[in-house]
Formats: C-alpha cells, structure tokens, sequence
C-alpha cells in the first residue's frame, strides 16, 4: 500500500512540473522573432534608422526657421549658379518636403497685405464642406474697408456661394468678400482672426501675427516670407483652392442685386501671356500696401516637382522677375528618389498582456511594420545624417489584436521640418491566450451541441513565428510527454503489483504443500 501511494504522488509530481514547464514554454517563449525588438520610454531625438524614437506622442514642439545654408554646399559642389534678386525677404522652398532651397532674411518681419487671403482660403476651405451654401454680406463687410481698396462692388444683403466668393478672394483681392466670408464661417471678423493665429501657430508659422483677414495695414500684423512659404505649402494640399490660384479670369453670375455678371481677372501676371508669363507657374497670391509694398507667394510645379517661392516687399514687376530667378534656380537643382524609411528595415514588438486569474501576464507579441516605405526627391548629395525620426506607438497592448490594425506612425524629419509619416500596423494577430488543447474548441460543440456554437480564442503566436517547430515542440511538451511518462508509471506500478503478487503467493504454500498434495496428488504429480 505505501509503495503505490509513492508512485501516485509522484506521478502527480512530475504531471505538475510537467504543466508548469508547458505554460512557461507558452508564454515565454513562442513569441520569439530573433531580428525584432521593443524599447519602451522616449527619446528625443534620433538621426540613425536603428534608433528611432518609441514615444507616445510626436513632439509638437516650436519648427526651427530653416536656412539653405545645409543646400549651399551641395549647390556649391555642384556648380549650381545662385539666383539674384531684389525683394528684401525671398524664399525657395520644396513644396514636398518643406525643405528650404535658397532664403534670404526669411525670418525678418514685414507687413503681408494681400497676400493674407491664403490663410483666409485656408480656414475657410477647412471649415466649410458645402461650397454651394450662400453668404450674406452685413453692413460692416461692406463699408468697414476703404473705397479705394480692392473690392467688386458687393451691396448690403447681395449673396454670393462660397465657391464664387473664393474667386472673387483669389482673384480680385475682394476685401469686402474676406470679411464676409469670416463673418460667415465665424460669427465675427475677430473670432475668425483667432482661428487664423491658431492655424498659422500649428502649422509651424510662429512670427505671423493676423489682425485681420483681407491684410489691410493694421497695428501688429506682421508675417515672414518662410512662414508665409508654409501656409502656401498647407493651402495647396486643398485642390479647390489649387484650381482657384490657376484660373486667369471668372464670371461670377447675376446675384439679387445685380443683374449683370461680374467678371474676374486673376492679379498674378504669371499665369497670362505676356512677358512674365512662366509655363511652370500654376498660381499664387499677389498683395500691395503702401507700407507693405509688393508681395507675392507662387506655386509652381515641372516635371512632378513643386516648388513655393515667397516674396515679401519687393517691388513692381520686381517680384515676378525675383520669382522667375528663384524658380530657375530651384528647377535646375539636381534632385534624386530617396528613400528615407524603409518598413522592413525596421519592425519593432510591442507586448501583449492579458488578466490570466487575476494576475497580468505578457501572452505574445505584436509585430508592427509600416504601410509602405518613404520616399522623397531630395537635393543631389543630401546628407541623410540630417534625417530624424521619430515613433508613435503604445507601449502596451491588451487581446485581441488583429492584423492589419493600425496601432500608430512613423514621422520622418528633414532639418527639423517633419516631411513625410507613414501608418504602422500589426504585421500578427494576437487572441485571448486560453491554456487549453489547441482542439478544444472545434470539439467542445460537438460534445454539447447547442443553438449557439461555442467559439474559445486560441492564443495565435504560431502567425508571427517564422519555425513551425515551435508549435509541434509546444504539443509534445503539453500532451505526448505526459501520455509517455503515463504509460511509463502504469508499466512500473504493474511490473511491481506482479511482483509483491507473486512473492506473495510463495508465502502461501510454503509449510502447508504436503497436505495439499495429500490432498490433490494428482494435480501435482502432474504440475
């Protein structure tokens, strides 16, 4: 009795450490990927693609005013003649990247004038989806601006769309139209100022200053020509406003009060015929204040590259002759593919973890990847020790999570201008870990059949497992070896049972075997 109560106990001994190897085998271990890693916490900044930041949100912080300086040396080596102008602050810049080619005092102060209504096409295109809805113009749209400013003759409760007051905006330099449309979309030409400062403050344009939205002179309102180069940049991702800048003239229809059209003729002599015309031009904004003097922002595009140039107090036509240089200039810059991110380079793991009887426990991992690589043209040379990069993921998952699922980004920058950012997605899926035979639930509904089927999540790390022997070594551990060591214990505890059975036995007939023959000789004599 007590030598099968010791072989029970340690059957059951070896069962248990048995199970606890198993599940530590599948917690700990499945999710191995040998070229994949995950740190947690941040880091401000990184240069090399092996050290992208893990962070949790993308650093918001104040954009440095780019200076071409990083380009000069490149344009040196590359005998690349520099532009002459004569405006007191010019800017070329990469409408792609952001990258600033050639500048000059693009940081310097100086009154906008028209060339505001950017940023007043902007805020309205972002804030009004039905180009068809119709605004009224009030009695202070009209008569607050000066009679001899740019307007089109607008009257008191005369409407128009916002499609065509955009036009008249783009085109004519309309200033009663600027406050009408700011009326419209805020409530007030002050409301509307705020949202303004505070779209030019995310957009990186932190020396603009907008007191109002037709850029008339006013006490305080000040821009530079890079951050004017960017809020372009942000105006032309909105196609409507691309088509607007390019159209040379507009008939905007009879209204309420006028029965004839009212024809539109664009400012910027750049896109008509004549001696400034430039082919490459698609559009931009012209701007004139005494205190202002000439100013203009183009954009322009030549074998699928985009360029901005930015011209605060220029004169006239010195800002479409300063343009065409810069825009030479710009074109004729070498420009390469660059890859500056490459999505199987760089596939880092986040954990999963999950409540397994009230305690949190790491069940897998998931692989994440982004959508696809990211590619810029940039200058011939470009020196990538200039790239930075930075990562946006959690820094701890919870079951399931699917493949495919986006679970945060990459952002690439160049010289501290954020130029491009892809997805990343899980590459893996990841269900609730349940420690069960992995037929359990295709079997279970077969053993209770029922209206409604019983579906258990398996844990998946199988998917993101390049060995498939991880998942025969893991049904061995679980289930072929404790059958063996089963069999090999009921071997011994019978081996042992025939044994103390037979010595037994033995006992029996020792002293007692000659009465028993007595008995049964025959039996005997014959066994």
């Amino acid at each position: 009795m007590f030598l099968k109560t010791l072989l029970i106990l340690l059957y059951l001994l070896i069962m248990q450490i048995t199970s606890l190897y198993a599940y530590e085998y599948d917690i700990n271990n499945l999710y191995e990927y040998e070229h994949v890693y995950y740190q947690s916490g941040y880091i401000s900044e990184v240069n090399d693609i092996n050290e992208i930041n893990e962070t949790n949100e993308i650093d918001e912080g104040f954009e440095p005013v780019l200076d071409s300086h990083h380009i000069q040396p490149i344009l040196s080596e590359l005998q690349v003649p520099l532009p002459s102008y004569t405006a007191a602050s010019v800017v070329l810049m990469d409408a792609s990247t952001g990258l600033v080619l050639y500048s000059n005092d693009a940081t310097e102060h100086h009154y906008p004038a028209s060339i505001t209504k950017i940023m007043t096409a902007l805020i309205v295109l972002e804030n009004i989806s039905d180009l068809s809805e119709r605004i009224e113009f009030s009695y202070n749209s009209i008569f607050s601006i000066p009679r001899n400013s740019s307007h089109i003759y607008m009257d008191v409760r005369e409407t128009l769309t916002v499609y065509e007051a955009l036009y008249a905006l783009m085109l004519a330099s309309a200033n009663e139209v600027s406050i009408a449309l700011a009326e419209h979309v805020a409530g007030s030409v002050e409301e509307f100022v705020k949202l303004m400062n505070h779209r030019a403050f995310t957009i990186g344009a932190r020396d603009t200053i907008f007191v109002n939205p037709s850029g008339l002179p006013a006490s305080g309102q000040v821009t530079t020509a890079y951050d004017m180069a960017l809020i372009m940049r942000e105006a032309v991702r909105h196609p409507v406003f691309v088509e607007t800048i390019s159209t040379r003239t507009y008939m905007i229809p009879p209204t309420e009060r006028q029965p004839l059209e009212r024809p539109l003729r664009n400012t910027n002599h750049m896109i008509h015929q004549g001696q400034h015309f430039n082919e490459t031009v698609i559009g931009g904004k012209t701007g004139f204040t005494n205190l202002a003097q000439h100013t203009l922002v183009t954009y322009a595009e030549y074998n699928g590259r985009r360029l901005i140039v930015s011209i605060l107090r220029g004169g006239n036509p010195g800002i479409f002759n300063d343009t065409n240089a810069l825009l030479r200039f710009g074109f004729d810059i070498p420009f390469e593919e660059v890859t500056v991110f490459e999505n199987e380079r760089y596939t880092p793991t986040i954990p999963v973890y999950q409540n397994i009887n009230g305690s949190t426990i790491e069940i897998g991992r998931v692989i994440i990847r982004a959508d696809n690589d990211i590619s810029f043209n940039l200058p011939y040379g470009f020196n990538r020790a200039e790239l930075r990069y930075e990562l946006s993921i959690p820094e701890t998952l919870t079951p399931p999570v699917v493949a495919g699922e986006v679970l945060g980004r990459v952002t690439v920058y160049a010289q501290n201008l954020r130029v491009g950012e892809e997805n990343l997605i899980a590459r893996n899926t990841v269900s609730f870990y349940v420690p069960s035979p992995p037929d359990y639930a295709e079997n279970i509904n077969l053993w209770f059949p029922s209206e409604y089927p019983v579906h258990l999540y398996q844990p998946e790390y199988y998917e993101y497992v390049e060995d498939p022997h991880y998942w025969i070594m893991d049904y061995l551990v679980t289930f072929m070896i404790p059958l063996a060591l089963t069999g090999i214990m009921l071997a011994i505890a019978t081996v042992v049972f025939m044994t103390r059975r037979q010595r037994r036995s033995k006992k029996m007939f020792k002293g007692k075997q000659s009465r028993y023959v007595s008995r049964y000789g025959s039996y005997y004599r014959y066994k």
